[in-house]
């Protein structure tokens, strides 16, 4: 994840990957809903930094962010 000089993380404008392939109503790149990726535009920051820290909590994406190039 890219850095601010002051340490704290800075956030990709959004989650996707470019990787979409659905299971149930959940995308397989992004580990979004399909409601998330629909609202995703209209969401605010504060809506928005929900989401994100529920993908950090996710032992997939952690493993699959520690794995992309910074």
């Amino acid at each position: 994840m890219i850095q601010h000089e002051r340490g704290a993380p800075r956030r990709p404008e959004s989650p996707c990957i470019k990787v979409c392939r659905l299971e149930g109503d959940t995308c397989l790149g992004c580990h979004r809903s399909l409601d998330e990726i629909g609202r995703w535009a209209r969401m605010d920051a504060a809506e928005r930094e929900i989401v994100w820290e529920r993908l950090d909590a996710l032992p997939e994406w952690a493993a699959e962010q520690a794995s992309q190039p910074d």
